[in-house]
């Protein structure tokens, strides 16, 4: 119980009309308040939408599942995701889902 008490809320901030920097830790417990967000600043982006997560901490699944979400969303509204600085750590996660060629496409350089 302890470690969950030291999680870091996840923290969804614009940087710029189609970018976002996402923050903090991405868990079953912390995504569900940024889910929102980003389904907000998705639908305000033009035709693309990029994420940085170069802060991330903690990842778990549901970070993961965060993202499916929003591209989801972006499929459907036509708008092309992309995702920066994808953390090391949330590499297996996609990697033992089978979701690697869902992601790789996705992935883009920082600016």
């Amino acid at each position: 119980m302890a470690a969950q008490s030291m999680l870091q809320p996840a923290l969804l901030q614009p940087a710029g009309p189609a970018r976002a920097q996402l923050s903090g830790d991405l868990t079953h417990k912390t995504v569900v308040d940024v889910l929102p967000q980003g389904l907000a600043l998705l639908q305000q982006a033009g035709d693309e939408w990029t994420i940085n997560l170069q802060q991330v901490g903690q990842v778990s699944s549901a970070g993961v599942a965060l993202l499916l979400e929003w591209l989801r969303a972006a499929t459907a509204l036509n708008k092309a995701l992309y995702i920066e600085c994808l953390p090391e750590h949330m590499e297996p996660i996609i990697r033992i889902s089978d979701l690697e060629p869902v992601f790789g496409p996705l992935l883009r350089p920082a600016a």
